[in-house]
């Protein structure tokens, strides 16, 4: 009778304990999560800020290591690499991920959003989320999306109408949407992957691109395409996705951590993108840019049988019209 009330209480004591224990213990989880640019980029400082706060707050569960500067991969790479489970996660642009979610690139549309306060309702609301879980079967967890800023023509020589371009080697993003899109326009474009652009452009295997201000002076290519033209044709997304194998381990508690986390790392770098898209393209004027303002009318124009072409791919015009009406 006394060994099973040792044992009882032995029992009671052990329900206690697990009762007080921490939600988040189990074993460590350690995630390599690959980002593009340099720790300035405000893409590497949010996501380290979703590190930091996860790495406090899983009570070491998990620990998220930031690896900037491609060292993970191009995104294709990246992306490719959380299907197969070699790395954990990354932000990755819309356009890349159009091989798995081609609906993806209604975000890719030109001149779809009004502003950047726009774009953020989007991505963040109904829309946003209906969109991310299009990538659940596909093997990634999307948390959010993020502006990386909006896209602007740059090159070796002034771009100022659509007919600057007729011709002309372009980059563009491993999208068949960009590809089309310049295509429209007379280019000729090349998919390259961003850890390659620099040295393509340096070389002469394309003459122009289309990049966001804050990558234009953070990644230098003011000093392979000096000149730089506003216009702000595409909003550049990028899907926050984190592998799925990775994301089903982790406890309902550390899932909510890893999402709020995410938001708020998302968040920070979109206010450093709005805040310093200004500020880095002075730089580079400063530095030696050619910065031209143009009329976006014939722009507009060009790209618009790009709607009729790509509305079914991205969920028919009604998912336009949702982004469209969003206030």
């Amino acid at each position: 009778m006394k060994r099973d009330l040792t044992l009882a209480a032995g029992a009671l004591a052990a329900g206690l304990l697990a009762a007080v224990a921490p939600a988040f213990a189990q074993g460590k989880i350690t995630c390599k999560f690959g980002v593009l640019g340099n720790t300035d980029f405000p893409g590497t400082i949010g996501m380290q800020r979703m590190a930091d706060r996860i790495n406090a707050e899983s009570k070491g569960a998990i620990e998220v290591q930031i690896f900037p500067n491609s060292q993970l991969g191009g995104e294709k790479e990246m992306a490719e690499g959380m299907r197969l489970g070699s790395v954990c996660g990354a932000p990755v642009n819309v356009s890349v991920m159009s091989i798995w979610v081609p609906e993806g690139q209604l975000f890719d549309m030109p001149f779809l959003f009004r502003d950047d306060n726009h774009a953020y309702r989007v991505l963040s609301g109904a829309v946003g989320k209906q969109m991310a879980a299009k990538y659940e079967p596909h093997g990634f967890k999307v948390i959010g999306f993020l502006v990386n800023g909006t896209r602007h023509p740059l090159g070796k020589f002034p771009i100022l109408t659509p007919d600057d371009i007729k011709g002309k080697k372009i980059r563009v993003l491993q999208s068949p949407l960009h590809v089309e899109l310049w295509k429209l326009l007379g280019a000729n474009p090349t998919p390259i992957a961003f850890p390659e652009v620099y040295n393509a452009m340096q070389t002469g295997v394309v003459d122009a691109m289309d990049n966001a201000k804050t990558t234009y002076w953070l990644s230098k290519f003011y000093e392979v395409g000096p000149h730089f033209t506003d216009l702000g044709h595409i909003y550049s997304i990028s899907a926050v996705g984190f592998s799925m194998n990775f994301w089903r381990r982790l406890s309902p508690e550390l899932q909510a951590l890893v999402q709020s986390a995410g938001e708020e790392g998302i968040k920070l770098q979109d206010r450093l993108i709005a805040e310093g898209d200004e500020e880095a393209m002075a730089k580079a004027v400063a530095a030696g840019a050619k910065y031209h303002k143009v009329d976006k009318t014939p722009w507009q124009r060009a790209m618009m049988p790009i709607y009729q072409n790509w509305a079914s791919k991205v969920g028919g015009m009604e998912m336009i019209k949702a982004v469209q009406d969003t206030p």
